[in-house]
């Protein structure tokens, strides 16, 4: 049997969960309706790191594609992603990039700001999209950038645009701490982790995993994914993230790719996830629930430490170049983990 790619088995496909469906209906339903408000509206998916937001913007997104006629570019929804430490030239740059400008790195803070109205206008831009908007919080100096902040209120006031915003949690604190922009905001969308006390969520990701189980199941002999037992095991190696999941997955069928292999069953999906997901506990330590042996049982222990999974720890450095102590929060598995 021909085998397809990890990519094409796993992650070519959409899984419209409860939390994916509600943050994709409010961002349809304020593009659709952008055109009868007096004042741009703004929605803010706020998320856990590896929780899907990326996907929820693609799959939005992917219905307004850019398109090129005999009058230029057209560009519904101009998607960019903020850079660390942004200022107003860097951002601007990174949307005048977005909508096909050949010198988007020219030109003064005023000039590419007049460029990318112009742009915006004329190419018919709708809505905007801000990836990762918690970069205009700078953790390490505790500060909000105001002005960049500021000028992309502005921005989407004089085009009319709706503005979809998405980043970690501390997101909100830039929208909370500017008036006008707070103003423009309808009710955040939480995108979070799956949490296998509550019956619906656990219910809802054993859902997800029948789907990748008919998926994988074309080309694999594996056992039912979506068994509780096997749901229970899942969630103890991704801590209900659902980039982890499908990070698993994808390693787990990639291997069996690799090896020639026509089945994948638990010794294998044990090694897909001591492969794939990134732990900052040692081999020894860490949780291993694809193992024979693994407790099925949801104990306070277990049910902890999974929690934990893909969260932020406290990083300490003895000193940094300045010569002074410094402390501060990062985390490892998002860095280290397709989100």
């Amino acid at each position: 049997m021909k085998r397809n790619s990890p990519v094409t088995i796993v992650d070519q496909f959409v899984i419209p969960h409860t939390a994916f469906v509600n943050a994709e209906r409010q961002i349809r339903q304020c593009f659709a309706f952008s055109g009868d408000n007096a004042e741009a509206e703004g929605v803010a998916i706020v998320r856990e790191s590896g929780a899907g937001k990326t996907t929820v913007l693609d799959s939005f997104r992917s219905n307004y594609q850019p398109t090129l006629s005999k009058e230029g570019w057209e560009v519904p929804i101009l998607s960019a992603t903020v850079p660390p430490h942004p200022t107003v030239k860097s951002l601007a740059g990174v949307m005048l990039a977005a909508l096909k400008d050949p010198d988007w790195e020219r030109g003064t803070e005023h000039e590419k700001s007049k460029r990318l109205r112009v742009l915006m206008k004329g190419t018919g831009t709708r809505m905007v999209m801000i990836d990762e908007f918690q970069h205009f919080y700078n953790q390490d100096k505790q500060k909000i950038m105001y002005d960049v902040a500021d000028w992309l209120k502005v921005l989407i006031d004089d085009t009319h645009s709706v503005l979809v915003v998405a980043g970690l949690p501390s997101c909100t604190s830039v929208i909370n701490q500017n008036q006008q922009l707070r103003r423009r905001f309808l009710a955040p969308v939480q995108l979070s982790r799956f949490h296998w006390e509550d019956l619906r969520q656990r219910r809802e990701f054993m859902g997800i995993l029948k789907e990748f189980n008919t998926r994988i199941s074309k080309g694999y002999e594996i056992p039912a994914l979506h068994t509780e037992e096997m749901a229970f095991r899942f969630y103890c190696a991704t801590g209900g993230l659902i980039s982890l999941l499908a990070k698993l997955l994808r390693q787990a069928v990639r291997n069996a790719i690799d090896g020639n292999k026509s089945s994948i069953d638990l010794e294998d999906l044990n090694t897909a996830h001591l492969q794939a997901i990134y732990s900052s506990e040692t081999n020894r330590a860490r949780l291993k629930p694809f193992e024979s042996c693994f407790p099925l049982v949801q104990t306070v222990d277990i049910l902890d430490r999974v929690s934990k999974i893909g969260t932020v720890i406290e990083i300490s450095s003895s000193s940094t170049r300045s010569g002074f102590r410094k402390t501060r929060s990062e985390s490892l598995d998002a860095i280290l983990t397709t989100r």
